[in-house]
C-alpha cells in the first residue's frame, strides 16, 4: 500500500521516479523496489520521500494499517478463515488419492491379476466408481468431520456460505462430493480456484460452501 501512495504521489506532481530519487537523496533502485511492491519503506527512507512528495508520514502508514486491516477481514466470512489455496489444493489432492487407492487400486490389481489389460486406466473410473465414493464421503464423513478426509487431514472444514453451519447433513455432503469429482474430469473446479476472491470452487458455488479452517 505504502508504495502504491509513493507512485500515485510522485505521478501526481509530474515526476519520475529518477527525479523523485534525486529530490529525496533515496537511492533509484530502491525507488523501483517500492513501487514494484518489492519492498516497503521504513524509518528515514520513509522520511525522506515523503517530505520529498509533500506527504504526511503518519497518514502514510496509518493508510497501509488499515488496507492490512481491511484485507485480513476479507479473508473472514462468518468468524472463519477462509482456508488458503494451496492447503485447499493439498486436501484435495490427499481425497484424490484415497479414492484411487480405496476404489480404483482394487480394480487396476483385478485387472492385472486376470491378464485383462487391454482397456486403458482411465476407463477403470466410471461414473458409479464416482457415484459411490461421494455417497460414502458425504454420508458418513460429512456428517462426523463437517467435510471429507482431506479437509479433516489438514484441520479445515465445510460450511454454509449463507449461515455459517457447519456442512453436516448426509445428502449434501454427497452432491457436494459428487459435483467435485464429476467437474474435476474438466479442471474446472481447479482452476477456478486460482482467481476466486472467496477462495471458493465451482461446486463451492453451486451448493453456496465455503471451506474454512477449524477453531
Amino acid at each position: 500500500m505504502i508504495g502504491k501512495i509513493i507512485c500515485e504521489s510522485r505521478k501526481a506532481k509530474g515526476l519520475t521516479q529518477e527525479e523523485l530519487a534525486e529530490m529525496s537523496k533515496v537511492n533509484l533502485r530502491t525507488i523501483q523496489r517500492i513501487e514494484n511492491k518489492e519492498s516497503d519503506p521504513r524509518g528515514k527512507t520513509l522520511s525522506l520521500i515523503c517530505e520529498a512528495l509533500e506527504l504526511n508520514i503518519e497518514e502514510v502508514l496509518n493508510s497501509d494499517k488499515q488496507h492490512n486491516e481491511n484485507r485480513v477481514k476479507s479473508d473472514l466470512v462468518h468468524g472463519y478463515k477462509l482456508a488458503p489455496k494451496g492447503i485447499r489444493f493439498l486436501a484435495n489432492l490427499t481425497e484424490f488419492i484415497i479414492f484411487y487407492v480405496i476404489f480404483i487400486g482394487p480394480i487396476v490389481l483385478f485387472k492385472i491379476f486376470t491378464k485383462d489389460l487391454h482397456a486403458i486406466t482411465g476407463a477403470f473410473v466410471k461414473v458409479e466408481h464416482y457415484a459411490l465414493f461421494s455417497l460414502f464421503i458425504g454420508g458418513v464423513l460429512y456428517p462426523v468431520f463437517s467435510g471429507n478426509l482431506g479437509h479433516k487431514i489438514y484441520n479445515l472444514k465445510v460450511i454454509s456460505a449463507e449461515s455459517g453451519a457447519d456442512y453436516k447433513k448426509a445428502f449434501e455432503g454427497a452432491i457436494r462430493e459428487f459435483l467435485k469429482f464429476g467437474s474435476s474430469i474438466l479442471l474446472i473446479p481447479m482452476i477456478w480456484l486460482l482467481w476466486d476472491n472467496k477462495n471458493q470452487n465451482l461446486y463451492d458455488k453451486l451448493t453456496k460452501t465455503f471451506v474454512v479452517e477449524r477453531d
